[in-house]
């Protein structure tokens, strides 16, 4: 008879040789610094029947073995990983530690109906993973970064008496914009895995942000988290039936340049000594 899995919150330095029952709740292809079009690493975040999270990263030397047979949502047993610290200012999971795939290490999909297909660490609007109204969307902006132009919004979100502002670069204004066509004019819910908190120096105030390859966003994703969510903000005396604030229809709002304006600017000295990571 096999030995039992091992759950996440038990993983620890310096062993090897754990054994895993987990969905892979999110996974990304991470290109390389210098080549968008050379993978350099695969992401996934790993959970257990118990609810609990773990970042597992399969390095590039193995990406041509696992790239196209480990899918998410998926769940499977895994035996032997490297466990490293989960260092960073920015960290996916809150373990104290994360994985990296060995070459011995086996990977089987298995049918599993224990393990939840969705997990969020709802903070109210402070924490990895946020639930909010979207109230307001900014004016799309272009900027130019690296000889490319890059796409920029900011959002607003509420929760109960939190307001906070999330800047999204990229595809994600595509994914914000292809919602907005759909002619939902109300307010909806909105769900954003893995955003990154950024605190503003010598301020009280908090924004998030969007990180490239890993963050996720659902609208009105029919889940129980938000039909909670929803309970109680009508305890609260709010229905979301509100009409969705939009700037580029003829309103002007600030988010943008307010967001801009808290972001601290730096030189790339400074950068080299900064330790804030971003995941993916």
């Amino acid at each position: 008879m096999p030995p039992p899995f091992d759950m996440i919150s038990k993983i620890h330095l310096p062993r090897e040789a754990w054994r895993l029952k987990a969905r892979v709740l999110r996974l990304c292809v991470v290109p390389s610094f210098g080549n968008h079009e050379v993978p350099n690493s695969m992401e996934m975040i790993l959970l257990d029947e118990h609810c609990k999270k773990l970042q597992d990263t399969v390095k590039k030397p193995l990406l041509n073995r696992f790239r196209d047979h480990i899918i998410e949502g998926q769940v499977y047993r895994m035996a032997y990983f490297t466990v490293v610290s989960n260092h960073g200012s920015y960290r996916a999971t809150s373990h104290e530690f994360k994985l990296v795939f060995l070459h011995r290490i086996t990977v089987v999909a298995v049918d599993e109906d224990v393990i939840p297909k969705t997990c969020f660490n709802m903070l109210c609007l402070s924490g990895i993973d946020v639930v909010g109204l979207l109230t307001s969307v900014g004016e799309e902006k272009e900027y130019a970064k690296e000889g490319k132009i890059v796409k920029m919004i900011v959002l607003e979100l509420t929760s109960k008496d939190l307001t906070v502002r999330c800047a999204l670069f990229g595809d994600y204004v595509n994914q914000v914009n292809h919602f907005l066509a759909s002619g939902y004019v109300e307010q909806p819910v909105l769900v954003i895995q893995l955003a990154k908190v950024k605190f503003f120096r010598g301020t009280f105030q908090v924004g998030l942000q969007n990180v490239m390859y890993a963050t996720q966003m659902l609208f009105n994703p029919d889940l129980p988290e938000v039909v909670e969510f929803r309970q109680s903000m009508v305890e609260q005396g709010v229905n979301g039936t509100q009409p969705l604030f939009i700037a580029n229809e003829g309103k002007v709002v600030s988010l943008e340049d307010d967001f801009m304006r808290l972001t601290r600017k730096c030189t790339i000295e400074e950068l080299q000594d900064n330790n804030e990571v971003v995941f993916f």
